[in-house]
């Protein structure tokens, strides 16, 4: 028979044992997880040509490649500046923006992958018509200003058509942005630049009819850049290569599956009337706005620059090797394969007998 005070002994004793044991088969474990980085993204609005980001958050390619995004809306922080006050590691900027920025400060954030491959804008006339570049010779054209993405664009486009802006046309390019199209409506202008979500909602109500897609003329001209600053790139590349992959990811599999870009448009642009929303996806499909090509050509960026330096939008020459970044993006390449739809299902379902 047992004595009391030897059963409390004995059961201390064992609490103390098991509450070790527990502690240490905890500790074993937690240094075998790795910690999960949060990179905070921001993005000036939500707009369709940021697309493969939006897939990437809604299927869950982040967390597969073991890091959190915290998306920081520009709409929301109109009053903080993503590069002045250190708000957000990825800043998602049109080339016109950011390379000024890389002209005026060499240590600018570095552009990492390329996010849309063409612009995204349409042109309009005020009835339908067949069109070439040409016919704006001795036109009044409403467009973007010059220091914009969509501005470069038309500017690359009138010069490679053989014309000189504002001697051979004229460019309105200084209209706010929320009076384009009313300045459209009330006979100025002979064509009007749109974003593309505007251009197919004013056809729509019978306030022009879209002739061209400057995307389609000037080709490989990028709208929008995933751009990391510095000190990511050199601290969390871990964290970089794993954002940079998921990216890579979406544009591979919307390639396969467009349902996902519908389904994450549906999510992150719901404001968007459901039809136009679809019919913009279905141009920039066409388009091959996404295309899965996350590295950033030095044709391509030479060609930027070039039209940048045209209509004096840069203070400082910049280099190819100081702006980009493509390591990131050739091993997002080299690494990521699309699996096919069934063949997922089948891998998932041999986990789940096993």
């Amino acid at each position: 028979m047992f004595k009391p005070k030897t059963i409390l002994v004995f059961i201390i004793v064992l609490g103390i044992l098991t509450g070790s044991t527990v502690i240490y088969t905890l500790s074993i474990h937690g240094r075998g997880k790795k910690e999960v980085v949060t990179l905070k993204v921001w993005e000036n609005e939500r707009n369709m040509l940021q697309l493969p980001l939006y897939v990437a958050l809604k299927e869950g390619y982040f967390a597969e490649q073991g890091i959190k995004v915290q998306l920081l809306d520009g709409e929301k922080t109109a009053a903080k500046d993503p590069y002045a006050d250190d708000l957000a590691d990825i800043i998602i900027t049109d080339p016109a923006d950011c390379l000024y920025r890389k002209s005026v400060n060499p240590s600018a954030p570095v552009i990492v992958a390329a996010l849309a491959h063409r612009d995204g804008t349409f042109l309009l006339a005020r009835e339908k018509e067949t069109f070439v570049w040409g016919d704006m010779k001795n036109k009044n054209v409403i467009c973007y200003p010059p220091e914009t993405g969509p501005g470069l664009v038309m500017e690359k486009i009138i010069r490679d058509a053989g014309m000189v802006p504002f001697r051979d046309l004229c460019l309105y390019n200084r209209i706010p942005g929320e009076l384009r199209l009313g300045v459209f409506k009330s006979g100025s202008g002979s064509y009007i630049q749109l974003s593309g979500a505007e251009a197919l909602m004013a056809e729509k109500n019978g306030a022009g009819r879209i002739i061209a897609r400057p995307g389609d003329a000037a080709e490989n001209f990028p709208s929008a850049f995933c751009t990391a600053k510095p000190k990511i790139i050199s601290q969390q590349p871990e964290a970089l290569q794993g954002f940079v992959n998921a990216i890579y990811k979406a544009m591979l599999w919307m390639q396969h599956e467009p349902e996902l870009g519908v389904k994450a448009a549906a999510d992150y642009l719901d404001k968007l009337d459901k039809r136009i929303r679809g019919e913009l996806f279905e141009e920039y499909l066409n388009m091959k706005m996404w295309q899965p090509s996350p590295q950033v050509q030095k044709q391509s960026f030479t060609e930027v620059v070039r039209i940048m330096e045209t209509a004096g939008q840069l203070a400082m020459p910049i280099t190819y090797e100081k702006s980009v970044n493509n390591t990131f993006a050739l091993q997002a390449a080299n690494s990521i394969q699309y699996i096919p739809k069934e063949e997922r299902e089948q891998n998932w379902w041999r986990k789940i007998i096993h």
